[in-house]
């Protein structure tokens, strides 16, 4: 009962001394819509880089077969695939939304060819249109396909703006075999995907099969499988137990963690064959240290916004305080004990940061929504972090809760003392208006 009528009064003061608490309200509000602006961000970047590599290479878990006597490098056979399929179930990988893609992946294995232009590109993939339909559909496009046949190809936007490639023209691609030729074909271009990210600037999709007749594959040959996994934590553990069994089935590499431990395992198999499980940290291993710049830098900006929530409340709070000495010590004088008025001291604050939160959420939300707009073109590669072109945040409950923790942390750790202190005070002092 005691506790329902300290937190009226708090209520009654605080909407009383409202003036007084405005700037306190907007210092808290703006700290902690930047400390969302900031967080949002980053968690949005992440997400878009992982989906754009989980959209590059094929999935969460991929298995990759090392065939250093052949020119394309990634090799695997209908036997291995099967063997990889076989232990993807034993982990308890779903294998009804596997992607089987046959890859080229050097600026010297292929080229597109129209009106006497050229590019060199810097990865061909060969796809089975049905089996990744669902890939296919969520892509953006600025030229949608209506139909992908076995002469379809997907080129992205960059490739058409410079070769003036409409949907509907026929071009030439030029494929390196994996004997070292060069072969040919004829294709119709069925869409023009819109993405000049990093992933897919000098990218284009066929089909596998036709793909697989040009290089010299087997029609049932590939070079990866890809797995999509829902839950992002059980990851590497299913990829251990994968692992484990795939090593009873065929000659399988141990785990690898970055590009150099994956470049140093393959060596070591010289020129005999082998099958690794591989995951996304392995390929953005060499993006890492962009990634921690990015950590830094909003780590420095978060720790900046704390310190200015700190420091407003310091400020905001011995003011109001010095303010209300005369009403404080009256306060005491009828019968509050210390705690009592220590109590609604900190419940006012404590409302006033409830509402100054809600406030900063509609703050970052209105500074994301104009970033959004902005162009990055300036950063070169800054793509891959973008959503659709355009730079995306994501509200994670988790991260916002850390947001709100932090700040309200910063706002005690700046109040608690002087109120403390000003609840100590001796009472003739306080009822004449004494300093703190």
């Amino acid at each position: 009962m005691k506790i329902a009528v300290l937190f009226k009064i708090s209520l009654k003061y605080l909407w009383r001394y409202r003036r007084r608490y405005l700037f306190l309200f907007l210092a808290l509000g703006f700290g902690f819509g930047v400390l969302t602006v900031i967080s949002s961000l980053k968690d949005g970047m992440n997400e878009n880089l992982y989906f754009s590599a989980q959209s590059h290479y094929a999935g969460d878990i991929i298995a990759v077969g090392h065939k250093p006597d052949i020119v394309s490098d990634y090799h695997l056979t209908k036997y291995e695939q099967d063997a990889i399929v076989k232990s993807a179930q034993a982990a308890g990988i779903d294998t009804d939304t596997i992607a089987i893609r046959t890859l080229l992946h050097g600026m010297d294995d292929g080229s597109i060819f129209f009106n006497g232009n050229t590019i060199a590109l810097k990865n061909i993939v060969g796809s089975d249109w049905e089996q990744e339909k669902t890939f296919f559909d969520r892509l953006v496009y600025t030229e949608a396909p209506d139909i992908l046949h076995d002469n379809s190809i997907l080129i992205s936007a960059p490739i058409a703006e410079e070769l003036w490639i409409q949907q509907g023209d026929s071009v030439i691609l030029e494929l390196i075999t994996i004997t070292g030729q060069k072969n040919t074909g004829n294709f119709v271009v069925s869409g023009i995907v819109d993405d000049a990210s990093f992933f897919n600037y000098y990218k284009v999709y066929i089909s596998r099969l036709t793909m697989n007749r040009l290089i010299g594959f087997e029609d049932d040959d590939c070079s990866l499988i890809g797995f999509y996994i829902n839950n992002r934590r059980a990851i590497e553990q299913k990829r251990k137990i994968m692992n484990n069994d795939l090593q009873s089935r065929l000659t399988a590499g141990p785990l690898v963690y970055d590009r150099d431990g994956l470049r140093e395992e393959r060596s070591r198999f010289g020129d005999g064959s082998a099958v690794f499980l591989l995951t996304l940290p392995v390929y953005l291993s060499e993006v890492d240290q962009l990634m921690l710049a990015i950590d830094i830098a909003s780590y420095v900006l978060f720790a900046m916004m704390l310190a200015i929530i700190m420091v407003s409340a310091v400020v905001s709070c011995a003011l109001i305080l010095h303010e209300r000495t005369r009403e404080t010590g009256t306060m005491r004088a009828i019968g509050f004990y210390e705690r009592d008025l220590r109590f609604v001291l900190q419940l006012e604050i404590a409302s006033l940061a409830v509402f100054s939160i809600i406030a900063g959420f509609f703050i970052a939300l209105g500074i994301n929504w104009l970033l959004s707009f902005g162009s990055y073109s300036w950063f070169p590669g800054f793509e891959i972090f973008m959503q659709n072109g355009r730079l995306a945040a994501r509200y994670l409950p988790q991260t916002l809760f850390v947001n709100i923790i932090l700040s309200g942390c910063a706002l005690a750790g700046a109040i608690t003392l002087p109120i403390f202190r000003h609840s100590r005070n001796p009472l003739p002092e306080m009822l004449r208006g004494g300093i703190l």
